[in-house]
């Protein structure tokens, strides 16, 4: 890619760090919008954004900096797919230490994608959350600007953590361009267990040995059920499957379920995260409404509280299915549940209240202003539309 000419062109892809700077002060002076983007996995899940003044792929900026033998991390550049590092860590016995979702893995995710998304998979019980495992990050600012603390973005923030900053922040308040993350041993064996019913779900988050997954899964029109993965040493794992099968009535031994690691897309999602105590709750009220409203609805997420579900809308009413169940579930108040809506068709997001209510928008506002006074970086992407 040339930088030479006098236009700024409306899609580039640079190669370098510097070029990605260099692209971003020519935005930044012409205050043009910008959005980036790597595998595009995640492009559907906020609102849809207006076409920006600048698009940047940041796919060609993919250079492993430190290769995998030299310790428990790894840099590489923002634009590295996440399959790509897998399999060059493969032959060390390791992977990335914080789990990430397995159909955005297999869809081309990138590294710089999963950390600016905050990208969670269902393995999470006994891993960290991914910004605990980001070590360091390149950032680039809104007027191009190359920051590796946060001190670089602003000098009033110069006490916070680059990298939580931008960790979560879907681009909006710097470019990730490069980082360095923390690897683990790979499992040596792993086990499902199916267990019929979601009772079970809440003890197992605080048992004696937590599994590494606990995922509901109720699919339209269908009962609840739990499914457990146990991974770690083989002789452990059996013991632990064959307590799970023995302590837990209707249990069994099961293969990986075709629909682990997915997301529970239909014609809308909405995102739900709920107290765990009030999961059974959560898991009567989707039962109401699928006989309420007559669609389908498919509840899928973690023991935790961490919920997505599936609306199988007409398309001709999509936007009144979404608004019912949005409604509904946030009636309960923010203390038990919060629902927003993270996938529909184009139409929906201005039919409805996508975000609902957000008690900490005008934090996340002033911050914006801050690191992004132009607001050029990817606008209205972040949370609470931010």
């Amino acid at each position: 890619m040339s930088l030479t000419t006098d236009e700024l062109p409306r899609l580039a892809s640079p190669g370098s760090i510097a070029e990605l700077s260099e692209l971003m002060a020519r935005a930044h002076a012409e205050n043009r919008t910008v959005a980036v983007f790597g595998g595009g996995t995640a492009f559907d899940d906020h609102p849809p954004a207006s076409t920006p003044g600048l698009l940047i792929d940041l796919t060609s900026i993919a250079e492993v900096a430190d290769h995998f033998n030299a310790g428990d991390a790894v840099r590489a550049g923002a634009g590295t797919r996440i399959s790509a590092l897998n399999r060059s860590a493969a032959p060390s016995g390791r992977e990335i230490l914080a789990d990430l979702p397995p159909d955005r893995i297999d869809a081309g995710a990138t590294l710089g994608g999963m950390i600016a998304t905050a990208a969670t998979g269902p393995r999470q019980l006994r891993r960290p959350r991914l910004a605990e495992t980001v070590l360091s990050v390149t950032t680039v600012a809104a007027d191009g600007t190359i920051a590796r603390t946060a001190h670089g973005l602003h000098p009033d923030l110069s006490s916070r953590d680059l990298r939580r900053l931008v960790t979560g922040s879907w681009g909006t308040r710097a470019i990730i361009a490069e980082a360095e993350i923390r690897l683990t041993q790979r499992p040596e064996t792993q086990r499902f267990v199916w267990i019929p019913g979601t009772e079970a779900a809440a003890d197992l988050v605080i048992a004696r040995r937590v599994p590494d997954a606990v995922v509901i899964e109720r699919p339209p029109g269908s009962p609840a059920a739990t499914v457990v993965l146990i991974e770690g040493e083989a002789d452990e794992v059996e013991a632990e499957v064959s307590h799970l099968v023995e302590w837990n009535p209707g249990a069994t031994t099961c293969g990986e379920p075709e629909w682990w690691g997915s997301r529970a897309r239909l014609a809308a999602t909405i995102g739900v995260s709920v107290a765990p105590g009030f999961i059974p709750t959560l898991i009567d009220a989707v039962d109401r409404l699928e006989t309420t409203i007559g669609y389908p609805l498919q509840l899928r997420g973690n023991a935790t509280g961490s919920f997505e579900l599936g609306i199988g809308a007409p398309e001709s009413e999509p936007g009144m299915a979404t608004r019912v169940v949005l409604e509904h579930l946030r009636s309960f108040g923010l203390h038990f549940l919060a629902a927003r809506l993270i996938h529909a068709p184009a139409p929906v997001w201005d039919e409805v209240d996508a975000w609902g209510p957000q008690p900490g928008r005008r934090g996340l506002e002033e911050l914006k202003a801050l690191v992004d006074p132009r607001g050029i970086l990817a606008p209205g992407r972040g949370i609470a539309g931010v």
